[in-house]
């Protein structure tokens, strides 16, 4: 199985940590606002929304999209500590480097990712 170099292991280690770092004030934030009820939905866009139920919703959704980037996050560091980050958990080829760049918690190649989406396992 083919190992991304230990140098670029450590580049993508500090961005995932910067990720952790932003998503944990994000998160905490979204959560007090949900639970406040305010939202930072102004009155005019509620009207635009049609609810506030649809505003709550979709804050939720949100916080989930969030939570669940902060979980594949911490995943891609334990493949980092495992020695498997940055191979394609479904054909074992490096993922290229672009794709880590945007997206350093992925697990697939852009071919797999689809391949995965589409229910082809």
């Amino acid at each position: 199985m083919p190992k991304l170099a230990k140098t670029k292991v450590n580049k993508f280690r500090k961005r995932l940590l910067q990720v952790l770092e932003e998503l944990g004030g994000k998160l905490e934030h979204m959560e007090e606002s949900i639970l406040k009820g305010d939202g930072e939905i102004s009155p005019d866009e509620v009207d635009e929304f049609g609810s506030d139920a649809y505003s709550t919703e979709f804050q939720i959704g949100l916080l989930e999209n969030e939570e669940e980037i902060r979980r594949e996050t911490l995943e891609a560091l334990q493949r980092c500590d495992a020695g498997t980050y940055g191979v394609c958990e479904r054909c074992e080829k490096l993922i290229p480097e672009r794709r880590l760049e945007v997206l350093p918690w992925a697990r697939y190649c852009v071919a797999c990712q689809k391949a995965v989406e589409e229910g082809e396992e």
